[in-house]
C-alpha cells in the first residue's frame, strides 16, 4: 500500500513537471511570435530580450564596489549568468562556467549577475569563495536587471556577441557540452 502511494506521488510530480515545462515553452514561443516582424528586422528591443535582439544595457556594482556596464564591454562577446547562492542548479553549473572562463576568458567576457534581492551578501561571498569564481560577480540589488532580462528561473544565461546582439538564451542548468557549443557559437558569430 505504501509503495503504491509513493508511486502515485511520483507520477503526480512528474505530471506537474511536464505540465509546467509545456506551459513555459508555450509562453516563450508565444512571446517570440508576438514580436512584430518589423521589430525583428530593425533590431529594436522586444518586451523580453530574445535571440537576434540587442541586449539591454545595465550598470551594476561588483563585489569589490566597482561598477560594470554591459555597454562598456561592446566589442567583445559576453556570457551573462544570472544565479543565486542558494540555487542547487546554479551550484551544479558554476564549476563548468569557471572552467569555460579559464579556457575562453581571453576571448569572451564572463559576468555573473547575482539575484541579490533574493540572496544575502555573505551567501554570495561564500559562494564565490567556494567555487573560486574568477570573473566579475555583479549584484542586482533591486532585481531591475533580472526583470529587464525576463529572468524568473535560475540559472539563466545569455550569450551576447561583440556587437551586443543576443545570440542565445538558456534557462535552467546548462550541461558542459551545451555550454561549450554555445560559447563556440558565440565565438563563430563575431
Amino acid at each position: 500500500m505504501k509503495r503504491q502511494q509513493t508511486l502515485a506521488g511520483l507520477v503526480v510530480l512528474v505530471l506537474i513537471a511536464v505540465i509546467g515545462y509545456l506551459f513555459a515553452e508555450k509562453q516563450q514561443s508565444s512571446a517570440q511570435s508576438a514580436i512584430p516582424v518589423a521589430s525583428r528586422a530593425t533590431g529594436q528591443s522586444a518586451a523580453l530580450p530574445l535571440a537576434g535582439h540587442m541586449a539591454p544595457n545595465f550598470t551594476l556594482t561588483d563585489l569589490q564596489g566597482r561598477t560594470v556596464s554591459l555597454l562598456s564591454l561592446r566589442g567583445r562577446p559576453v556570457v551573462i549568468n544570472f544565479f543565486a547562492s542558494w540555487c542547487p542548479p546554479c551550484k551544479m553549473e558554476t564549476p563548468d562556467l569557471v572552467n569555460m572562463y579559464r579556457q575562453y576568458g581571453g576571448k569572451v567576457q564572463f559576468l555573473a549577475v547575482n539575484m541579490a534581492i533574493d540572496d544575502t551578501l555573505s551567501g554570495v561571498q561564500e559562494y564565490v569563495r567556494a567555487f573560486g569564481v574568477p570573473y566579475p560577480v555583479l549584484l542586482d540589488s533591486s532585481g531591475a536587471v533580472a526583470s529587464t532580462y525576463g529572468v524568473i528561473d535560475m540559472p539563466t544565461s545569455f550569450f551576447i556577441d561583440s556587437k551586443g546582439v543576443i545570440i542565445s538564451r538558456v534557462v535552467g542548468f546548462m550541461p558542459p557540452v551545451m555550454m561549450r557549443a554555445k560559447v563556440a557559437q558565440l565565438l563563430g558569430s563575431g
